[in-house]
Parts: structure tokens; C-alpha cells; sequence
């Protein structure tokens, strides 16, 4: 996960800092093995020099327009890692806007992102970009799915990115073709759906995007459900996710530096440390890179002894054998059915094991609910099954309206619900499914509404603020409320 073995020196034009940004903000770069981290980290400075950057109809605050440009720039460049600067040669401009692209008709639906080959571009909004790249396995990641478009438009057929052989590409066609007249199925008999998102069916050009934010943030689970888009996404990207250790927080980072590092200490950051960061080698890429190579050239030699001398005695092992080859071929045929018969049963196991994860990777994810346009409804956690921590709902115009925490499966903790302008309609707390404690209401201009009282799930009191700030008390009134 990410750089945890050694304080590794930055690739050139590479900012120590950026680490720090990456590592507090984006989940998948912290799943990164180290080699491809490198990788990725090199091609950034590069990405963030070629790109021109726009801020469009931002209010409020300034936008941090560094942490923007490497947040994105990281996700950008773990698409062409291990396949090339081409994919993004007509790829020119990214366009930042603060939450939804501006419409441009009144009645249009708010988007989160779009691509355009014909311009070269790509717009997000930043409060959606920035969801979907802190949490890594919801399968939304804006960031991910427009740079997956633009690695589309280097080709001139929907679906089908660039392929440097013409056969493969005619074998991926063919299965393209199957597999997504089955994904179309499958929400249609809404059977196994959980690791496509719907969005995927509504036109073909957006099979590909899905399936590469599955590819990254439920490959495990994508492995499993579709194994053959799995390999196919496998060989287009040239890494392989499943492998890479899930949902590490910074936290587990700074742990496992401040355990394996002599100089890193509980407050350290790569800028602190930049100072101490050995030099990066001349004339080395990130993919050639290796700060063990003297010691790992070592250890290739001790292996080719290891690979010789085995060659040799499995060579007089042979001979040997050869002498009593009769005998030997009664022994291989006793042989042979008895490990067809081991293999039969552990292929019984195999599958008890796999549909048993992939249980348990149905009941331990992030869930998220869509409008028709693709934009998220609701947004909560399984836990073994049960809802745990805060659910979010947003309406169709992408506006927060609710924040609810879950305590394995029931209400418990903190509530608020919020009127479509932003300001608070309602707050206050679950115990186990009932309310409790003290309950606030306010109206939509922010005034003061009502304030109520429970004991055990019953309405205790209930006090009207009414103009200029008058109280109505009222006893005990049962379902005082409509929710």
C-alpha cells in the first residue's frame, strides 16, 4: 500500500507535499503498490504541465488549486500507468466548477461531469469529484469515469479503447458486444446488478467508463461477478487491483511508517521529511527504479545458483527413473486418479469459499442509490449485513436532504434534515429506532420553529416558538411529528 518501506525520493518535477495531499484525500492512491505509486507519481508533473486549467462560475471561498490539479491528475495518469501518454494526446483542457456543470437550458438536469472529444476537454464539479475519489469502493468515481471516456475517443468505436494489436481488438469487440447486451439484462431482471452501475445501460459509450470505476474501486468483487470483463480490464490497464489491499486510511499509512521507519515520527509528513529524501537516480524511470538493486541483483544471483543446481539434480532424478520406467508408470496411473479425485474436491471448496466472499462482499459495502440521470439518492454502508454510520439522501438536483447515523441496521446517533436551500429543517437524535432527547426545528429562512422533548420514545414536551420569540408549551402529545 502507497510508500510505507522507505522514504523513497520523488521522481522529477514531483513535490514531496503532493504525497500528503494524495494520501488525505484520495482512497485509491493509498491502495497503490509501491512500484506503481512511483509510476503514477511520475507521470503527474507531466499531466499538470500539459493540461490547462479553468475554474468556472466558482463562489465563496477560493478554490485550493493545487490540491484540485493533483487530486485529479493522480487519477488521471493511474488510467495510463502502464500504457501510454497517447491515450491523453487530444486531451487538452479540465474545467472546475464548485458542485454541478452549469446547465445549459433552465430545465435541464444538474451533471457532475462530462467529456468532449471534439474539444478536447473535461468539466467536473468539484464537491462530486471529490466524493467519489475519498471514498474508493462506493463504484463512483467522477474523476475515473471522464478520463475513461477520453481513453475511448483515441478510438473511433464506443466501448473499445486503443489496442496496439488488431486481433485483440477484434476479440474484445465480440465480447464486448455479449457482455453488454447481458449487463442491459441484468437490470432488466435486476439479477445480479450490484457491480455494474445501471448508468451503464443508458447508452453503450458508457459500458466502458462503468466497468473501469468497477475495475478500481469493486475489483475485488468485479473478479468474482464477471471474471472475464475482469481480465479484460486486467490486460487494457495492466494492473491487476484485486491484489491491492482495501479501504486504507492515512492513518494506516502514517502507523506503518512510524513502525518500520527509524526517522518517521508520529507528526511526520513527506514534507517534513523532504530534507532526508535520498536523490533521485539520473537516466532511471519510476518502472526501473529499485533503491534495493545492488542487493536484489545479489539475490537474482543466489536464485540462478539455486535454479542451476536444480536443473542438474532433476536431471539425475530423471535418469535414474528412466531405469524403472515400467514400475513408474503403474505408480503415475494410482497417481494421477488420486489427485483427480483431490482436485475435484478442492474444486468443491473453491466454490463454497468463493460464494461465501462473495457474500460477505455483498454485506460489507458501500451502497449507492441513483436518480435516473446517475446522480447519487442515497449513499450508506453494509456492515454484515446492516446499515452502520451515516446515510446520505440528496434530491434529483443534487442538493443534501437528510443525514442520518445507523447502528447495525436501526437508527442510533445523530439526525438532521435539511430544506432544499441548505438551511436546517430538523435535528436531532435516534436511540435505537425511537427519539430521544431534544429535537430542534427551524423554518426555511432560519428562524427558531419548535423545540421537543423524549423519554424512552414518547413526547414529553413540545414548546412552539412563535413570533418574536414566544413559547407555547404543550404536554404530552403522541406522533406530534409526521416523520
Amino acid at each position: 500500500m502507497a510508500i510505507t518501506s522507505h522514504l523513497a525520493p520523488v521522481p522529477p518535477g514531483y513535490k514531496p507535499r503532493w504525497r500528503d495531499i494524495l494520501e488525505e484525500n484520495v482512497a485509491i492512491y493509498r491502495r497503490l503498490p509501491e512500484d506503481l505509486t512511483l509510476v503514477v507519481e511520475e507521470l503527474i508533473p507531466w499531466f499538470i504541465e500539459k493540461v490547462e486549467w479553468e475554474w468556472s462560475h466558482w463562489a465563496g471561498p477560493a478554490p485550493d488549486k493545487e490540491l484540485q490539479q493533483v487530486c485529479v491528475a493522480c487519477e488521471a495518469c493511474l488510467l495510463i500507468a502502464h500504457r501510454s501518454k497517447k491515450d491523453y494526446s487530444h486531451f487538452k483542457k479540465f474545467i472546475f466548477f464548485p458542485t454541478d456543470l452549469a446547465p445549459v437550458k433552465e430545465k435541464d438536469n444538474a451533471a457532475v461531469g462530462d467529456a468532449n472529444s471534439y474539444y478536447g476537454q473535461i468539466r467536473q464539479g468539484w464537491y462530486w469529484t471529490k466524493e467519489g475519489m475519498e471514498d474508493g469502493g462506493d463504484n463512483y468515481n467522477v474523476t475515473i469515469h471522464e478520463f475513461a471516456h477520453m481513453l475511448d475517443f483515441r478510438s473511433i468505436e464506443e466501448s473499445v479503447p486503443h489496442f496496439e494489436q488488431s486481433a485483440v481488438k477484434r476479440d474484445y469487440k465480440s465480447f464486448l458486444k455479449e457482455e453488454y447486451q447481458d449487463i442491459c439484462r441484468a437490470w432488466e431482471e435486476k439479477t445480479n446488478t450490484e457491480v455494474i452501475r445501471k448508468y451503464a445501460t443508458t447508452d453503450k459509450a458508457e459500458f466502458f467508463t462503468c466497468a473501469t470505476e468497477a475495475f478500481f474501486e469493486r475489483s475485488e468483487m468485479l473478479r468474482h461477478k464477471r471474471r472475464e470483463l475482469y481480465k479484460w480490464m486486467k490486460q487494457i490497464y495492466g494492473v491487476h487491483p484485486a491484489q491491492w489491499p482495501v479501504r486504507v486510511s492515512s492513518a494506516d499509512l502514517l502507523r506503518a511508517r512510524y513502525m518500520g521507519l527509524e526517522s518517521w515520527q508520529s507528526l511526520s509528513t513527506w514534507e517534513t521529511e523532504k530534507d532526508t529524501l535520498p536523490q533521485w537516480p539520473e537516466g532511471i524511470s519510476a518502472e526501473e527504479y529499485d533503491p534495493w538493486r545492488e542487493g536484489e541483483r545479489e539475490r537474482r544471483y543466489r536464485e540462478e545458483r539455486k535454479r542451476i543446481e536444480k536443473y542438474h539434480a532433476e536431471k539425475r532424478r530423471r535418469e535414474l527413473l528412466r531405469l524403472a520406467q515400467e514400475k513408474r508408470i503403474a505408480e503415475e496411473r494410482m497417481r494421477e486418479k488420486r489427485e483427480h479425485f483431490e482436485r475435484l474436491k478442492r474444486l468443491k471448496l473453491e466454490q463454497l469459499e468463493r460464494k461465501s466472499r462473495e457474500q460477505q462482499l455483498m454485506n460489507n459495502r458501500t451502497v449507492v442509490l441513483e436518480h435516473p440521470d446517475g446522480l447519487p439518492h442515497l449513499k450508506y454502508r453494509l456492515v454484515d449485513g446492516h446499515r452502520d454510520g451515516v446515510m446520505k439522501r440528496w434530491d434529483q438536483k443534487g442538493r443534501l436532504r437528510e443525514e442520518t447515523e445507523f447502528a447495525r441496521g436501526r437508527k442510533h446517533g445523530k439526525v438532521i434534515y435539511f430544506y432544499a436551500n441548505g438551511q436546517i429543517e430538523l435535528e436531532g437524535y435516534h436511540s435505537l429506532n425511537e427519539r430521544a432527547g431534544v429535537w430542534f426545528g427551524w423554518h426555511e429562512d432560519g428562524s427558531p420553529s419548535f423545540r421537543s422533548e423524549y423519554t424512552n420514545g414518547e413526547l414529553k414536551k413540545w414548546e412552539q416558538i412563535g413570533d418574536k420569540g414566544k413559547l407555547r408549551t404543550y404536554g404530552k402529545v403522541k406522533n406530534r411529528f409526521g416523520r
